[in-house]
């Protein structure tokens, strides 16, 4: 077993690079005109509070895959408040009470899985406006909070200020994408690699030439939209091919993948330095 010398111990101290997450003013090193944001499924304000002052423009608070209530989601975004970051909810479904929830929670947008036609989109955006852009039920009496405002001024905002984002996981969606982003008061949509290469028939991810050219071919069509380009990248590479395809919001995935690369990646180089001393 290998054991570090007291000169060792005092190398490798010297020459190691300090951890950024231990320094509130160290933050992320973004690329040049990107926007980042990192989705979080774990029931934890403590977590968001760490991303939100990282550097991240936005936070997924994921209720779809995540046992994240709509209490605990309360409680995430108050722990954003102060930050750079806005709070984004993933809802479990296309539905009024789920909508209604999430932005009385204070969520700055919704994103919306499985939507597949024009007419799922239309319905989305009916339910996180208030009249007469849509049909939301007035009740902001948290959301002021949560906005550092009034409920009045609130009402006022809501409906320029929050947005609604479709998730393109489906063939069905890939055909129709033109008509679901010719939606009035949809903020944008989002290709999701992984539900879309399922629901293609490859269940073992989306490196294949009919999902990526799906996935570039809705790409193509937000940008000619005029929309925010927004795409997964869980990976440098992935995230790498997004700029190059024009993308200028990366989303680099969730949590729990974070936490074991963090830590498969300490232990290789605490590996790699014993195996060199």
């Amino acid at each position: 077993m290998y054991f570090p010398t007291t000169l060792t111990r005092k190398f490798l101290m010297q020459n190691s690079p300090s951890n950024p997450s231990a320094y509130l003013g160290q933050l992320l090193k973004k690329p040049a005109g990107v926007k980042i944001g990192v989705g979080v499924t774990s029931p934890s304000p403590e977590l968001v509070q760490m991303l939100a002052n990282s550097g991240f423009d936005y936070i997924l608070i994921d209720m779809e895959h995540g046992p994240i209530s709509i209490e605990t989601a309360y409680r995430m975004i108050t722990a954003m408040i102060g930050t750079p970051a806005q709070p984004w909810i993933r809802v479990t479904h296309n539905d009024p009470a789920q909508f209604k929830l999430a932005l009385d929670a204070g969520a700055k947008n919704i994103v919306v899985p499985m939507i597949t036609s024009r007419e799922e989109a239309q319905k989305a955006v009916s339910y996180a406006k208030y009249p007469p852009q849509g049909v939301r039920g007035w009740g902001p009496f948290r959301t002021q909070y949560q906005w550092q405002t009034n409920m009045l001024d609130y009402a006022k905002r809501a409906n320029a200020e929050t947005g609604v984002i479709a998730l393109i996981e489906h063939p069905d969606a890939v055909r129709d994408v033109d008509a679901i982003l010719d939606v009035d008061g949809l903020a944008g949509a989002i290709p999701a690699p992984f539900d879309l290469s399922v629901n293609m028939g490859f269940s073992d991810g989306p490196n294949h030439d009919k999902v990526r050219h799906a996935i570039e071919f809705v790409i193509s069509r937000i940008k000619a939209k005029g929309m925010e380009v927004t795409s997964f990248a869980v990976t440098p590479a992935q995230a790498v091919e997004a700029m190059r395809l024009g993308v200028n919001n990366l989303f680099l995935g969730f949590d729990p993948m974070y936490i074991q690369a963090s830590l498969q990646l300490f232990l290789s180089t605490v590996s790699d330095l014993v195996a060199t001393r």
